[in-house]
């Protein structure tokens, strides 16, 4: 059975009303109406991501899928005619191509710089073949088929003699391979082929074992449907896996693939909505800011509710943060029940997801507050080449505006002008690096000593949890292979104490060794630096860098100081509300200021800043902090009020075998006492 619509067309933006189909599908016509004005183009490949004749090859499958739909909603001969003309000029360009001339990639492509475009053109081209195949002349479909789909979907999955990394590729846990499987599997369903639909399904020795669709949507995912490689990845393959198992669906009904692993990609869809903070993705390993309005989501939630349309919930995800539908039976059945007053409230709720098609090689954890924070706690595994060393570490959302930053990656994402749309040198000198996180950092080096290979056969332990009290939600977590001879554990956790404006970031970080070791605790904060409790030196006419390597040299020194011996606060503004960071310290313990940037010739760094902690000559360090929320400013009426933290002292009151205990002393008298039971892993509090 055919697909009736491939539901990867480029999505327009309809109003949120009772039409977003019939809204959608005139826009689609509008567009193809504004192609037809121009003549159709087959440059030779020439630039990186971003550069006009890479955006030229993107733009044309764009158009094919949208000339496809048009032409099966209106049987308009010009749409055929124009898809026509384009199958039959890709036909003749591209037998006559080597391999791309920007040398960037293992797997270079040949109308792309990368194969993956290459996988993501054909598969949006393959379907709209698919769809005009029968109204095509005997030779059209030989030449399209014989010198088009067919050698392009053999370099994809094969290679060439000459270069086998694709078919390395192909049979690969990643979502490269997700990509190169959905582009096999969908050109045989549109040129009846069923060795490749099966290659797609199994991999190529066809056994299931050592690759395949089937196989990754049991090895990528957890239980729980975390992808292992971060939000921003696990929203890339969403689209993938979403459209070739759309088609599978309809081919092959009998693999009943959205009821696989107990509806593992339904699962999949959840928990990428649920690493999000008001639209915004975690941006957490190689990222780039993204949200769910993001073309990927339209799809996966579209086809989700296809799959499960009980699920009410995500028509508020269309209507909150979509405003569009595919224009597929899929996205049909979305803007009817939604015009029909259907959708259901989406709970973003505090949650742990396990990590490993087990879920038991770490996980990610995530504590919401009713009044709208939310706190990242990242324990997972390496998440392959795309991880960054960052265990352990934290961010922090409040108030719409991210507080405790992660960097993500150093990439500026079809910009050709920036390292071709490439992840930039920086992206492995800093932004990868322990350092550029709010992770503990042991003497200088960032974890595994950034080895990927070191890292990815070991993961942290999640000793324990508690998110059914709203007013003390608690992780803890530890890892005891980034650094040898080194165990680190990390408690943290969200208090919402009845004297205080808003919920308290409670953290505690263990790091334990028999040898002394240096410690930093860098604390990314996004916003402007308010005070600093203690005396510190601001490098006025001249600023060095942090120090030479594991990502230092990439820091500049903006000003240092002695912490105090008692209680260390720094604040700083974000928007219109004051953080202020409040650390049990002591007088041989230094502080510093740093902002990204140095040794960064080519301006590939965001100029962020990190407040950080800094002990030395010691085998164990137990620090102690908190984050309080506080104040406000009004820019308009030029007010402000409680810009002063109420944290008035933190205080190791005892660590031992058996319990961490510390004390949060606040203004007016008040305390509370938080204690991590080390026997049975648990942490609470005393208010």
């Amino acid at each position: 059975m055919k697909i009736l619509i491939i539901a990867l067309a480029l999505l327009v933006s309809g109003g949120r009303t009772a039409n977003l189909f019939d809204i959608s599908k005139s826009k689609l016509i509008d567009r193809v109406e504004a192609a037809l004005q121009q003549p159709a183009e087959f440059p030779m490949p020439a630039d990186g991501g971003g550069g006009p004749v890479h955006e030229r090859h993107k733009a044309n499958y764009m158009l094919m899928s949208d000339l496809a739909q048009a032409w099966q909603f209106t049987s308009d001969s010009r749409y055929l005619g124009r898809l026509r003309q384009m199958l039959l000029g890709y036909a003749d360009l591209y037998p006559g191509l080597g391999y791309h001339p920007i040398v960037l990639s293992g797997t270079p492509g040949r109308l792309f710089w990368q194969t993956l475009n290459e996988c993501v053109w054909l598969v949006h081209v393959a379907p709209a073949y698919e769809i005009v195949r029968d109204k095509l002349s005997e030779a059209d479909r030989k030449h399209i088929e014989g010198d088009l789909i067919r050698p392009m979907a053999d370099f994809v999955m094969q290679g060439t003699p000459d270069n086998r990394a694709n078919l390395a590729t192909f049979n690969s846990i990643h979502n490269h391979g997700t990509w190169a499987l959905a582009a096999v599997g969908l050109s045989g369903f549109a040129m009846k082929d069923d060795t490749l639909v099966k290659k797609a399904l199994y991999g190529t020795d066809l056994s299931g074992e050592h690759g395949g669709f089937l196989q990754q949507m049991d090895l990528l995912f957890s239980p729980q449907g975390y992808y292992t490689e971060g939000a921003y990845y696990q929203r890339y393959a969403i689209w993938p896996f979403m459209i070739f198992a759309q088609a599978l669906n309809s081919h092959m009904p009998e693999l009943k693939v959205f009821e696989r692993r107990d509806g593992i990609l339904l699962k999949a869809v959840d928990a990428l909505l649920q690493l999000s903070y008001r639209g915004e993705l975690f941006p957490f390993n190689d990222a780039v800011q993204k949200d769910l309005s993001a073309q990927e989501l339209v799809c996966a939630v579209d086809v989700a509710y296809g799959a499960n349309p009980s699920r009410k919930d995500l028509l508020s995800i269309v209507r909150d943060y979509h405003g569009t539908v595919l224009l597929t039976s899929d996205g049909k059945r979305v803007a009817k029940d939604l015009a029909a007053g259907q959708a259901k409230p989406y709970e973003f709720k505090s949650i742990l997801l396990g990590d490993g098609a087990d879920g038991k090689q770490g996980a990610y954890a995530v504590i919401r507050t009713p009044g709208g924070s939310a706190l990242g706690f990242k324990a997972t595994s390496q998440g392959m080449g795309h991880g960054h060393f960052d265990r352990l570490g934290l961010i922090y959302y409040d108030n719409g505006n991210e507080v405790l930053s992660d960097y993500g990656a150093a990439r500026f994402v079809n910009v050709d002008a920036k390292y071709h749309g490439h992840y930039t040198p920086e992206n492995k000198t800093y932004a990868k690096q322990t350092i550029a996180h709010n992770a503990l950092v042991v003497d200088g080096k960032s974890q595994f000593g950034g080895s990927v290979k070191k890292a990815d056969p070991v993961w942290p332990s999640v000793l324990g949890c508690d998110f059914s009290d709203p007013s003390f939600q608690w992780v803890g977590a530890r890892e005891e292979a980034a650094y040898k001879g080194v165990t680190m554990t990390r408690w943290t956790a969200v208090a919402d104490l009845p004297f205080l404006q808003y919920p308290l970031i409670v953290d505690l970080l263990e790091a334990d060794s028999p040898k002394a070791h240096a410690y930093d605790l860098p604390f990314h904060y996004n916003g402007h630096m308010i005070s600093l409790n203690v005396p510190y030196e601001r490098a006025l006419t001249q600023m060095v860098p942090f120090g030479s390597d594991a990502g230092y040299q990439h820091l500049w020194t903006e000003a240092t100081a002695a912490a105090a011996a008692g209680t260390t606060t720094f604040t700083w503004m974000t928007v219109d509300r004051m953080y202020s960071l409040s650390s049990a310290t002591d007088a041989g313990m230094k502080v510093a200021i740093v902002r990204a940037g140095a040794n960064d010739p080519s301006f590939h760094l965001r100029p962020e800043p990190a407040f950080i902690l800094r002990s030395a000559g010691s085998g164990r360090r137990v620090f102690a902090s908190c984050l309080e929320s506080h104040g406000t400013y009004d820019n308009t009426t030029e007010q402000s009020a409680n810009l002063t933290a109420s944290c008035t002292s933190v205080r190791i009151v005892s660590d031992d075998e058996a319990a961490l205990k510390v004390e949060y002393g606040f203004v007016g008298g008040k305390a509370v006492t938080v204690t991590v039971d080390k026997k049975n892993n648990i942490m609470k509090i005393e208010k």
